[in-house]
């Protein structure tokens, strides 16, 4: 949706932006490249793991080492960060006055900022739904808990590694 609004703006809207790098460019980039950076290091730490179980260099039924011992779902943080990182950096251009006037909402005040925001917004609240309420977490959660849910060292690693937000 960010993107969608983004691009539904008149071009010639653009050169009325500020040529300065505002806040919300530093952060969006930031959470975009933090968020694939922390999705393809999983995705990459999950193969490698798989394929050295393959080849038995590990006889361990679950992941619990790099970020996996940080995080149960480190991929999924990395994919709502990035899209977070979207959002935000989506989000600076639409409340702008050109991004106002290009939607239309120029003359709504608080009301077409607010709005701007929301459309920024719902990727990643999408995204998020689906991941914890729909498939991904739930999903996967089930299945290892159906697998490894008696074995005390698979308990312990649920206990103490955080379901999403990665501990420090």
């Amino acid at each position: 949706m960010p993107v969608l609004a983004l691009n539904s703006l008149p071009a010639s809207l653009f050169s009325t932006l500020p040529a300065a790098i505002g806040i919300t460019d530093i952060l969006g980039l930031l959470l975009y490249i933090g968020g694939l950076s922390f999705e393809v290091t999983a995705d990459r730490q999950k193969n490698k793991w798989v394929q050295e179980k393959k080849s038995k260099k590990h006889n361990e039924e679950f992941l619990t080492r790099g970020l996996w011992s940080k995080s149960r779902h480190p991929n999924y943080f990395g994919e709502v960060t990035l899209w977070t990182g979207i959002a935000t950096l989506a989000g600076g251009v639409l409340v702008s006055n050109a991004g106002q006037v290009g939607m239309g909402l120029a003359a709504s005040g608080l009301l077409g900022k607010a709005a701007a925001v929301g459309m920024a917004g719902v990727s990643p609240a999408f995204v998020s739904f689906l991941l914890f309420k729909v498939s991904g977490i739930p999903l996967s959660e089930g299945k290892y808990d159906k697998r490894y849910g008696e074995r005390k060292d698979y308990q312990e690693w649920k206990k103490n590694t955080p379901m999403f937000f990665p501990k420090l």
